[in-house]
């Protein structure tokens, strides 16, 4: 059997690799190793890896890298640390390839590590363009440390043949999140309401608004001030929000975030993790998404759910007709929320039809094979 190690270090990031682990662990031909780090570890995060653990997948290991994100140096200690433990893991596991997705940072010292022990990297969702965070590099340098590439959309592959000066072994492979909305079993608004502890006469909206790690964080804690404004003037409307990720500044958004929420208990609802499951069941029930996460520019177009985009976060992705762009002042927000709000729904396919796994597993195993 092939041993094939998945790295997992975000909630966000599970979500979009859930059923590639799924493909792998139930194909008889393949040995899954799932190792988590990174966010999954932090209890500030929601210790998120026990999610996996009632998914009913084995973690044939965790690496702790002690996760802070306080200061910028505070995140290259963690980077570094994190790199050591996967030295030990790696020289353990002694896998055939590693599967990694995305941009986040944490990506550098788990690629780094398998690329000079020798171990073959496929990453999912490479040749992407984020220009308003440095996700846009570290996903750049992950594709150059990377031999197999599972872009999502053509634009991507495109932008992977000219960096790499190849077309060797790139695969369009759609985005794999979309994924769940055909394999979940998702929860009903009347399910939810019970769950979370709303009124399904009202509105329902998801914030998830990550920092931008390329803006200083007085200006994000202003975003985040100048989003909560406009909140808090928007009627008949219930807020349910996702914390931050733990990229610089994160921290501190969850904190107003924590303090902001208690001045009205019924229309703000504060959340370290939902959970894929009932994350996309609420999306799907949402009259709008607010925030700059990947989840509202990929995911929701499929469900065409209206979305508000803020700032330059995922600046340099297509942006599907559900999605409203606008600056990060108060004006720019509650004009776009306006338009949220009054929104029909606009499906747009253009990231794909929702299978993916069976592609990417087929791929890395027919590789393997000819390896």
């Amino acid at each position: 059997m092939k041993k094939v190690c998945i790295v997992t270090a975000a909630r966000s990031e599970y979500g979009l690799l859930r059923w590639v682990i799924d493909s792998v662990y139930h194909d008889p031909e393949l040995e899954l190793q799932l190792v988590v780090t990174g966010a999954h570890l932090s209890f500030e995060q929601g210790l998120t890896y026990r999610f996996i653990e009632e998914d009913g997948y084995p973690i044939a290991a965790k690496v702790d890298m002690q996760l802070r994100s306080d200061n910028k140096s505070d995140i290259v200690c963690s980077m570094g640390k994190c790199s050591e433990g996967f030295a030990k893991v790696y020289f353990k596991l002694m896998s055939d390839v590693v599967v990694v997705l995305g941009d986040r940072y944490e990506l550098l010292p788990i690629v780094s590590a398998a690329l000079v022990m020798g171990i073959p990297v496929a990453h999912i969702s490479g040749g992407d363009v984020t220009e308003g965070a440095i996700d846009n590099e570290v996903r750049n340098a992950v594709s150059m440390m990377s031999t197999l590439h599972f872009p999502g959309v053509e634009s991507s592959a495109e932008n992977l043949k000219r960096m790499l000066n190849s077309d060797t072994n790139i695969f369009i492979a759609g985005e794999p999140g979309l994924e769940s909305f055909l394999r979940y079993d998702l929860m009903t608004r009347n399910e939810i309401a019970s769950n979370i502890g709303l009124d399904e006469s009202k509105r329902w909206c998801l914030v998830t608004l990550h920092s931008e790690t390329k803006l200083s964080l007085d200006d994000n804690l202003k975003m985040v001030h100048h989003l909560f404004d406009v909140m808090k003037k928007t009627e008949n409307v219930q807020f349910v929000i996702s914390k931050a990720n733990a990229d610089f500044g994160g921290m501190q958004i969850n904190e107003f975030w924590e303090e902001a929420v208690k001045s009205d208990t019924d229309k703000f609802h504060l959340f370290s993790s939902l959970g894929q499951r009932r994350y996309l069941s609420f999306m799907q029930q949402s009259a709008g998404i607010i925030g700059n996460s990947s989840s509202g520019i990929v995911e929701a177009p499929f469900l065409g759910i209206p979305v508000v985009n803020i700032g330059e976060r995922q600046k340099g992705r297509h942006l599907c007709k559900n999605v409203i762009q606008c600056d990060r002042d108060n004006t720019s927000i509650a004009l776009a929320f306006q338009k949220m709000l009054s929104q029909s729904k606009i499906i747009d396919t253009y990231y794909g039809n929702g299978h993916t796994s069976n592609l990417i597993v087929a791929k890395i195993k027919e590789w393997l094979k000819q390896k």
